[in-house]
């Protein structure tokens, strides 16, 4: 089965002085289903990382196939439509749109994938409940508490049902219950088979993962794996270089 993402000795250098190298030689593949958490100090490497991969960056050096195809050097408007079609966001700031309600903010992402209007009807208030907002539905965006915008930034990403999901430090203004959540709406997509790549300082998001992997000074290092070891649906040949494959993984309950 062909990973959703792979990275072959993929390099971003910003051309200051001295010049920076944030990523060095990263090699790292993302099974369709996999759940991977990467971790590491402030100015390893991972907000790059989660840049180059979400077509947000480009690398300087070497490859990147998102579902086999090679984009490290497509145009922008290719890159545009494969981040549309294909990955849903949830960045450690939220970006929700101050202005609109917790139901227009579902609503606009949507629409912004075609999404067609008889299926946001009931796409809105189904996402919106399933992340605990129900009764916030026609609360501007710039009048909800820091979780709250965090949660509505998990539901405009998931909302859209996108193959690849990049998140950073989506629980770390969470509480326990809700932080469970969200990490339960992530199982969700997993279980449909969509690559699940997390940014994270939380201990409880690390052992929720299949694997993890850690940056240090823009490259891969060896780690072990986390929790108890679970292999994602399609894991086998895409593990990344110096880290471990998962073990046998519980059920998931379905969708």
């Amino acid at each position: 089965m062909t990973a959703v993402v792979e990275l072959e000795s993929v390099a971003r250098t910003y051309d200051v002085d001295p010049p920076v190298h944030a990523l060095r030689g990263v090699d790292l593949a993302v099974a369709p289903g996999e759940r991977l958490a990467v971790l590491g100090r402030s100015g390893s490497g991972k907000s790059t990382l989660l840049n180059v991969v979400g077509l947000l960056d480009r690398p300087t050096a070497g490859t990147y196939r998102l579902e086999g195809r090679d984009v490290s050097r497509v145009g922008e408007r290719d890159r545009d439509a494969l981040r549309a079609d294909a990955i849903g966001f949830v960045f450690q700031e939220s970006h929700v749109l101050g202005h609109r309600t917790v139901a227009q903010n579902v609503w606009l992402a949507l629409m912004a994938a075609g999404v067609p209007r008889t299926d946001r009807v009931w796409k809105v208030p189904d996402m919106i409940g399933r992340v605990g907002l129900a009764h916030r539905a026609d609360a501007l965006g710039r009048l909800l508490s820091g979780g709250e915008k965090q949660r509505l930034a998990v539901a405009r990403a998931v909302v859209t049902t996108p193959r690849l999901l990049l998140a950073d430090e989506p629980t770390g203004n969470l509480d326990a219950d809700n932080a469970r959540g969200v990490l339960d709406l992530f199982d969700e997509q997993a279980g449909r088979g969509v690559a699940v790549l997390v940014i994270t300082h939380d201990e409880r998001t690390a052992a929720w993962a299949d694997r993890t992997v850690r940056l240090e000074d823009g490259r891969i290092v060896p780690e072990v794996p986390a929790g108890p070891a679970r292999p994602a649906a399609g894991t086998s040949g895409a593990t990344a270089a110096g880290t471990t494959a998962p073990g046998p993984m519980p059920a998931r309950p379905a969708p």
